[in-house]
């Protein structure tokens, strides 16, 4: 079990996935604040600073790629971790780009885990 510090945004409007990552990475020794929304990740990343995000693909409103588009604009250095149930095919475009990795839609807690501590330690 790896324990770190920092801190997660989870951009999630799902709130038992909500609920099951922040009790994971919580866990961890993570920070953990939590959003419903795109628009919602945008105003908390104007007041606070976070390590790694965790972003929805689909939610109303803007969705996950949208989204990192908009954050990258403004904060190129945090790294993103897109939540998705798509395959990889339609999630490979972004990798790189607005997105650092990917996290499979249902996910272990080790996927999440490893995807989190990964993200991390490059943005170390």
């Amino acid at each position: 079990m790896t324990h770190s510090s920092g801190v997660v945004l989870v951009v999630e409007d799902d709130a038992a996935i909500q609920d099951v990552m922040r009790e994971e990475l919580e866990s961890q020794g993570l920070s953990v604040l939590v959003v419903s929304s795109g628009e919602e990740s945008l105003m908390v990343l104007e007041t606070r600073s976070v390590d790694v995000i965790i972003m929805d693909l689909r939610m109303p409103g803007m969705n996950g790629v949208e989204t990192s588009i908009a954050i990258k604009h403004r904060f190129p250095d945090i790294p993103i971790i897109l939540c998705t149930v798509c395959d990889e095919s339609n999630v490979r475009h972004y990798i790189g780009r607005e997105i650092q990795s990917y996290l499979s839609k249902p996910f272990t807690l080790k996927n999440l885990n490893d995807s989190v501590q990964t993200a991390l330690a490059g943005s170390r």
